[in-house]
């Protein structure tokens, strides 16, 4: 059986056709099911017009005091739930409710722990989003990867508000959200080897209003933070940090005494100092920041797969810092100077773009495979 929570809010426009229309695909492909509403309290109607629908389309409905917050609902509504299979899908026709098929099918179909409706795998997408809106929700997407690459860099979506899990994979699992964002959660903290992803669209809402405002922002990224000092990734980011910063030094002071030596001739010695540093915050990184992780994987590769891997993903970053630091020095620039000029923005370049495949490097533990719409 699977079990769907339906979080709610005032959704009294469109409640009535996400359980149609979820209970109708579920029923057609011969999938035992429940709907479980979880409403918050709405007071325009929405919990009783679910309760409409109790008998027709397996519904059940739990009323909470307050506002409490969609991730909260999701927990409570799997506390009540009575399927070896977990869903979760938003209640304003923004996710299509067919999907929840083709998820029950993954998972159904291999040894998935989870099964994430995404947007960004191929046949999947939004509607006509304008660019700002394409830009936070881009942004808001790498942030949680960056933050928690060690936990989300196996998801193309960790935003995603449609999933379906094992309930066997949060079994035990003390769960405590905060704001919207449940996946981020189950991810985090759960038991998740196997992620396969399905493609959907994202659809426009055309009834009621969007709930996201300033609150819901910051209640994501405190917690993000929790989920960090939680998980142990607070401390990793820490050491990495300190690794990262041990290697700025030593290419900066490897460059200027190379340089010394070399009467001033700088053209190998930069590249030289750069595969240094490379080499240094790989050992270094393998050694302290990643130790505990090590010793509790099996695969992701050998130090010598891991260092070709670390080597492919930081290249970008280190031709950055030998263009910079040669063509600075070149118009005359102070070397020490041009040296830290070429690290920051090498830096930079890995913070913004890399961190989440540099991080994956050291024993990915879940593995994730695509599952397309027709295994509906």
């Amino acid at each position: 059986m699977i079990s769907v929570v339906i979080p709610t809010y005032k959704e009294a426009d469109s409640i009535q056709d996400v359980i149609r229309r979820s209970g109708k695909a579920l029923a057609e492909s011969g999938e035992e099911y429940e709907l479980v509403v979880v409403d918050d309290n709405s007071g325009d109607g929405t919990a009783e017009l679910a309760e409409e629908l109790s008998n027709e389309f397996h519904v059940r409905v739990l009323r909470r005091t307050g506002r409490l917050g969609l991730a909260t609902a999701v927990v409570d509504g799997w506390k009540l739930a009575r399927g070896d299979l977990l869903g979760v899908i938003d209640a304003d026709l923004q996710h299509p409710p067919e999907i929840l098929v083709a998820l029950a099918n993954a998972l159904r179909q291999s040894s998935a722990d989870l099964a994430v409706a995404s947007r960004y795998v191929a046949g999947g997408g939004t509607s006509d989003w304008e660019f700002v809106r394409r830009v936070i929700s881009g942004g808001a997407t790498h942030l949680a990867a960056s933050v928690l690459p060690l936990k989300l860099s196996a998801v193309s979506d960790p935003m995603s508000g449609m999933f379906v899990l094992q309930a066997a994979a949060i079994s035990g699992v003390e769960l405590s959200p905060l704001g919207y964002k449940i996946l981020l959660e189950v991810l985090a903290r759960g038991r998740i080897e196997h992620i396969v992803e399905v493609p959907y669209q994202f659809e426009e809402r055309t009834r009621g209003a969007s709930k996201l405002g300033a609150r819901q922002y910051g209640e994501y990224l405190a917690h993000l933070l929790r989920l960090a000092l939680a998980t142990g990734q607070f401390r990793a980011w820490v050491l990495y940090g300190l690794v990262g910063l041990t290697g700025a030094v030593l290419d900066i002071g490897l460059i200027y005494w190379m340089a010394e030596l070399a009467g001033g001739s700088i053209l190998w010695v930069v590249p030289v100092a750069v595969e240094v540093a490379l080499l240094w915050n790989f050992l270094w990184n393998q050694r302290v920041t990643f130790a505990r992780r090590l010793r509790s994987i099996s695969g992701g590769g050998g130090i010598a797969s891991r260092l070709w891997r670390y080597q492919k993903v930081c290249l970008p970053g280190a031709i950055i810092n030998i263009i910079l630091t040669l063509g600075l020095a070149s118009q005359g620039a102070w070397l020490l100077l041009a040296a830290a000029a070429g690290v920051i923005l090498d830096g930079i370049v890995n913070l913004a773009f890399n961190v989440p495949s540099i991080w994956k490097i050291w024993g990915p533990r879940t593995t994730t495979s695509s599952g397309g719409v027709g295994n509906q």
